[in-house]
């Protein structure tokens, strides 16, 4: 069955956009800024501009959606089936007994509701009840107070929260739960230390072994000429956490190679004309969670890049890398200006590195139209279920799977968790992921993570590691079992 979408513009498409997400203003991310004296933290999710209704059945619309709404969503049974996730809960691995440390400013003044709704809705064991797993907030710098018309600010920050929690709780849905809400989003100067970072390195001290989450970012550039010493500083909470057998998970961004800098206070971004990439995800300590754009049981079947117009495939898997040029968004990945090739990315070619680390190390599906459903509980009358997308979709469902890989190494008797992944994770074979490589739609063809209609070049994706990808996606099974096998 074919789905005919109207050949939407994109100044419509934003029209559109601001009359439903009036309350909810987060279809774009907020921007990262530097104003040579702080850098601004910004969450890396995406809304689309559909409403998500119930269907006589009791299924979500958006799951087979038909006209006047095209955008396809995803619930916990639909990604674990995508990504070969089923097997591990067959053998009992399902994250109990491990950690997974969510780092977000400000948090949700409705977090725990909001996962308990969510895992109700869904089937999943309901935190901080009997047989459920637990979970905690710590505010490391104070209690923030919330107003969601603080310039929308707080507002976006709980919507990244609760797709953070409730995404990483659906991949591995008996892990322990710490929420680091951190007040304010920002790093006042050089020498200061965020209170995103002091979180941070409380959670490597009271949680070793667990994996933390980070679904914001700023681009390199924003660092200026203190990027030096300020990473030299926060380098020092990266080699806390690999000490400590933490895993630490970075998105990769949402705009492609395209980043902007600027933008604090009454400043315009000022896009930048040459490709970048974002920290803290081009760190080497940190793995950086790229974007793909799974297509589970329907074919994009375009007739242009702004086309939404599908084909219901009953049974299909497609994956590329994460480009939508009728957002426009795309996945971060590219080379960094700040850190060199480090010693995990040996194997890769340097006449594609250039000398530089590359970025990112795997993706996960991030796509908007077929984006995941999160249930918001703070909007008042507007509360319920949103699809969202972008990399702060993948950094907490590789979380999960991490998750998962600690249990099983317990259950091997290993020495350690995962830890510091990198290292490992370049020693993996091949069958552990699904490569992603150009896909032709219609007639458009997605090749790389080229922002559409920003005029700056991305990076191809192609058989193997890129610059567009990493590895590709995980086949869930495959990947945590070999990963657990690799730990002493």
């Amino acid at each position: 069955m074919k789905m005919k979408s109207t050949k939407t513009s994109i100044p419509l498409f934003l029209t559109v956009l601001l009359a439903l997400t009036a309350a909810v203003p987060a279809f774009s991310s907020l921007v990262a800024t530097s104003n040579g004296q702080s850098l601004e933290f910004a969450p890396l999710l995406l809304m689309a501009p559909e409403n998500v209704t119930l269907t006589a059945s009791g299924t979500f619309s958006c799951v087979t959606p038909t006209p006047p709404n095209f955008f396809h969503c995803y619930t916990p049974s639909l990604v674990r089936s995508a990504y070969n996730v089923d097997p591990l809960y067959s053998a009992g691995i399902d994250g109990k007994g491990e950690t997974i440390v969510i780092v977000d400013s400000y948090g949700s003044p409705t977090a725990l509701a909001d996962l308990q709704h969510f895992s109700s809705t869904f089937g999943l064991p309901v935190p901080n009840t009997p047989g459920g797993p637990t979970f905690q907030v710590v505010y490391p710098t104070g209690t923030p107070t919330f107003s969601p018309s603080q310039h929308g600010v707080q507002a976006r920050w709980a919507e990244e929260t609760s797709l953070d929690l409730q995404w990483s709780h659906a991949i591995a849905p008996m892990a322990n739960l710490v929420l680091i809400a951190a007040n304010p989003a920002e790093t006042e100067g050089v020498q200061g230390f965020s209170s995103i970072f002091i979180g941070e390195q409380y959670a490597i001290q009271h949680y070793p072994g667990s994996v933390i989450s980070q679904s914001f970012a700023v681009t390199e550039q924003s660092f200026k000429g203190a990027g030096g010493a300020q990473v030299a500083k926060f380098d020092q909470t990266y080699e806390q956490a690999a000490a400590n057998h933490v895993t630490v998970l970075g998105s990769a961004g949402d705009s492609g190679t395209a980043n902007v800098i600027g933008g604090q206070g009454t400043s315009t971004p000022k896009p930048l004309p040459f490709p970048t990439v974002n920290w803290p995800s081009s760190d080497p300590l940190v793995t950086s969670a790229g974007g793909t754009w799974l297509q589970s049981g329907w074919t994009w079947n375009p007739s242009s890049p702004t086309d939404l117009t599908f084909t219901t495939t009953p049974g299909s898997r497609t994956e590329a890398v994460w480009n939508e040029p009728f957002l426009p968004a795309a996945t971060g990945g590219g080379l960094s200006v700040l850190f060199s090739t480090p010693g995990f990315q040996g194997g890769i070619s340097q006449s594609l590195l250039n000398g530089a680390r590359g970025l990112p190390d795997l993706s996960w599906n991030a796509a908007v139209d077929g984006g995941v459903l999160v249930y918001l509980g703070f909007l008042g009358a507007g509360s319920g279920f949103y699809i969202f997308g972008g990399t702060s979709a993948s950094s907490p469902q590789l979380a999960g799977l991490i998750a998962l890989t600690n249990q099983m190494a317990d259950s091997k008797g290993k020495a350690h968790h995962v830890g510091y992944l990198n290292p490992l994770l370049y020693k993996l074979p091949a069958t552990d992921f699904f490569d992603t490589v150009p896909h032709t739609f219609g007639s458009v063809t997605i090749s790389d993570n080229s922002l559409y209609g920003s005029g700056i070049p991305g990076y191809q994706a192609t058989t193997g590691w890129d610059l567009a990808s990493g590895f590709g996606s995980p086949n869930a099974n495959n990947f945590v079992t070999d990963l657990a096998n690799e730990l002493p």
